[in-house]
């Protein structure tokens, strides 16, 4: 396989995949404004990325959230973060990319009958699609074999071949020789994009191609806010852009982060009870009123910020 393609398949596999079926409805650039967040939750969760869990007195696991960059600024672990994965002897994450998920990932990534993206887009829409993805060292045959999705996910995050956080993460605790487990199944991230018609497909890939430049600008942006540890400036942030008709981003916020906030801290409680577990999961699903952290306080843990 391309390597390009395994390394995309790999950062995909940590977000969501899909597929879908519906008649395309090609679109051109809108414009977006600059919304007031409705940020709400406790204030004790808005800074902090490593935080220290117990339940009625048992062993303390630890939280720790991640941004999904290779940056070395990022993945050079700090000290309190280096020393809790060394401590654990159980890492979770959100989901574990095996080979056999990688190649099922890989599939779901390309239309497999006579559709194109090419045939989907306007011939400059696709010309600026396929000059942005080149950067990823993606050929333009399968560039043009691409279901929107998973091109607008691409290009979502920086074109960098090297390891991100968390699978750097994944390789400390297998190389400690600590039990590993996901939080969810391709399956269940699939759904996410699953359930998108074919057409709002295009139109993520439509807006992501528009305002790319501004995107990667904010991106930067981000990556800052993650270091400064900053939650609540990452979640604000990141909902800052609304469009007129703002619903198709309204209904991936509420599957991709509400849903899946109460979901997976539902799961992870049973490591987090039996202690001496390090679970890894995007930053982003850490604070505010339906964030983990506030979840899990409600679940009768004790939450203390470490880093």
């Amino acid at each position: 396989m391309n390597r390009a393609l395994f390394r995309l398949a790999v950062l995909l596999a940590l977000l969501v995949c899909g597929n879908a079926q519906a008649e395309p409805a090609a679109g051109e650039c809108r414009p977006f404004r600059v919304v007031d967040g409705d940020y709400a939750g406790p204030p004790r969760f808005d800074r902090g990325l490593l935080w220290k869990l117990s339940h009625n007195g048992g062993a303390s696991s630890f939280l720790f959230g991640t941004i999904h960059v290779a940056d070395e600024r990022i993945v050079s672990l700090p000290d309190p973060v280096a020393e809790a994965l060394d401590r654990s002897e159980v890492f979770v994450m959100e989901v574990l990319p095996d080979s056999t998920q990688i190649l099922l990932m890989t599939e779901r990534m390309f239309f497999g009958d006579d559709r194109r993206l090419d045939g989907l887009l306007s011939k400059s829409m696709y010309e600026r699609t396929v000059d942005i993805l080149s950067a990823y060292n993606l050929p333009e045959e399968a560039i043009a074999m691409m279901k929107p999705w998973a091109a607008y996910l691409t290009m979502s995050y920086p074109p960098d071949m090297r390891t991100v956080l968390d699978l750097q993460l994944l390789e400390k605790a297998q190389e400690r020789g600590a039990r590993i487990h996901g939080l969810e199944s391709l399956e269940e991230q699939g759904s996410v994009f699953n359930d998108l018609e074919l057409h709002d497909q295009v139109q993520l890939l439509t807006d992501a191609v528009c305002h790319y430049d501004t995107a990667t600008d904010d991106f930067e942006r981000m990556k800052d806010l993650y270091l400064d540890r900053d939650l609540r400036g990452l979640y604000e942030y990141g909902q800052r852009y609304a469009f007129e008709d703002n619903r198709l981003y309204e209904r991936l916020t509420e599957r991709l982060l509400t849903r899946r906030n109460g979901m997976m801290a539902e799961r992870m409680i049973p490591y987090l009870r039996d202690g001496a577990a390090f679970v890894a999961i995007g930053a982003m699903h850490l604070p505010g009123r339906d964030g983990v952290l506030r979840t899990l306080e409600h679940e009768g843990f004790e939450v203390e910020r470490v880093y």
